[in-house]
């Protein structure tokens, strides 16, 4: 039978910072996926990594140190996952909204972001901003990923190091003791490990279902339409000062969809324009009145965007946190199963300091000073 310190079930993006920091710290790790390389959420994300988005509190405080891990990421390893610290402008188009923007920016640099109010000027960040803008706000620190190089590069880089990867193996059982978790595979082969680690997102309850246990996530569903390449130009990350609050929204409506204008150009030219949310049990069919709406609100912003094709939509599902935080530790009553879930879509910004938390318990018995406020044992 196969021993391993860790199983961490997932390989999207929470499951790759997981198993790498799992592996930095010197533990012996296997990687399980039932289908391919991250199937899920990371493949149908924009890979946006944003302080911008973030009221001051515990989600920047992460944002802000998850930011700084993941430039070290890729000065360690390489970039190989198109990481771009382009920055972030945000946009507000009334003076409601302008009062509203500077609040938040005076509150995030007194947190030690670096971001600045601008009333003028913003032509040279963004030439293509419509001319009801009235005030910016600018993130030089945030970035983008490329979701699925991302996962790649760091499968790539754990396996050339002997991390063994399970493809298209599903969990068909798990039996927790006090001192190991025996995980049987799909086809019955048996591996005991110290931990198992879930980032399994939205399909976290399936997999805890057996033990009679869950945690309160559900799926909350996103659309993203991709224009065609063309002669507007857009450097940084463009949102609509609305983007925030749908972010930060915890209210659960099975009948409303949000949408506000977030904006950005890809390496590869072609312009992505979300976003929505609404929640729509595991349903992942496009949309069109919802697609259209989002780009109605990107143009807004972006006026120029209009003479720009469609070349297609793709939506896609976050794990909703009932409070708006990540659900992140050991399940009351069975603590060598971890969770890492919840991250709506914060998941490719949090991935890299959700993997220091795992990895600060499982390898060291050390406490994160966030994993409290995380903590799955807050629902019981």
């Amino acid at each position: 039978m196969a021993h391993v310190d860790a199983v961490v079930v997932g390989s999207g993006i929470i499951g790759s910072f997981v198993a790498l920091a799992l592996h930095e710290r010197g533990l012996r790790v296997m990687v399980v996926d039932r289908a391919g390389l991250a199937p899920g959420t990371s493949r149908s994300s924009d890979g946006n990594l944003l302080c911008s988005d973030k009221s001051p509190g515990l989600m920047l405080e992460l944002s802000h140190r998850s930011l700084q891990a993941w430039h070290r990421f890729a000065e360690r390893y390489g970039n190989h996952c198109e990481f771009d610290p382009k920055g972030s402008t945000v946009v507000a188009r009334s003076h409601t909204e302008a009062e509203g923007l500077a609040a938040l920016v005076r509150a995030q640099q007194s947190a030690g972001v670096d971001c600045r109010f601008l009333e003028s000027g913003w032509e040279a960040l963004e030439p293509h901003l419509g001319p009801d803008t009235v005030a910016v706000g600018y993130w030089p620190g945030d970035a983008q990923v490329q979701p699925m190089l991302a996962c790649y590069q760091i499968a790539r880089h754990l396996r050339e190091a002997g991390v063994e990867y399970r493809f298209y193996q599903a969990i068909e059982q798990l039996e927790p003791t006090d001192d190991r978790v025996v995980v049987t595979l799909a086809g019955g082969e048996p591996v005991t490990a110290g931990h198992v680690c879930l980032c399994t997102g939205i399909w976290t309850n399936e997999v805890l279902k057996p033990l009679g246990l869950s945690v309160p996530i559900e799926p909350r569903k996103g659309h993203i339409a991709v224009l065609e390449r063309g002669d507007v130009v857009v450097n940084s990350k463009i949102a609509d000062f609305g983007y925030q609050a749908a972010a930060e929204s915890t209210e659960i409506d099975e009948t409303a969809v949000q949408t506000a204008a977030i904006i950005e150009a890809t390496r590869s030219g072609t312009i992505l324009c979300g976003s929505s949310r609404e929640f729509a049990g595991f349903d992942m069919t496009i949309n069109m009145e919802t697609v259209q709406r989002l780009l109605a609100d990107c143009i807004g912003i972006v006026p120029d965007l209009a003479r720009l094709r469609v070349i297609r939509a793709y939506a896609g599902l976050r794990p909703f946190s009932r409070d708006g935080l990540p659900i992140i530790g050991a399940l009351p009553g069975a603590e060598r199963i971890v969770v890492a879930t919840g991250h709506e879509g914060a998941g490719h910004g949090l991935a890299a300091v959700t993997g220091e938390i795992v990895a600060a318990t499982l390898a060291e018995g050390v406490t994160h000073p966030s994993a409290g406020q995380l903590h799955p044992e807050r629902f019981v």
